[in-house]
């Protein structure tokens, strides 16, 4: 079974940039988890560990669900084909 690529790609860009914002708010409004985001912070630009930098984080997370989930889908899709598979 093939993949549609469009909303394959919208799904998985949709679901890291939720889950991101969701973690990153609990971890400004708790404090815990901060080592964790010093680690992803290089990965996104004008990150910083406040309300807005948890949208930016999510923003970014976002852009790189849509890149990977589109990747994954057209390597999905490509097997399928290769191997007939319907």
């Amino acid at each position: 079974m093939k993949l549609d690529v469009k909303a394959f790609t919208l799904a998985s860009g949709i679901a890291s940039g939720v889950i991101s914002l969701i973690f990153a708010l609990f971890v400004v409004l708790t404090g815990r988890g901060l080592q964790f985001l010093e680690i992803i912070a290089p990965f996104h630009p004008g990150y910083t560990p406040t309300v807005l930098g948890a949208v930016i984080s999510a923003i970014w997370m976002l852009i790189y669900g849509l890149i990977v989930g589109a990747l994954f889908a057209y390597i999905y899709n490509y097997f399928c084909k290769v191997m007939k598979i319907s």
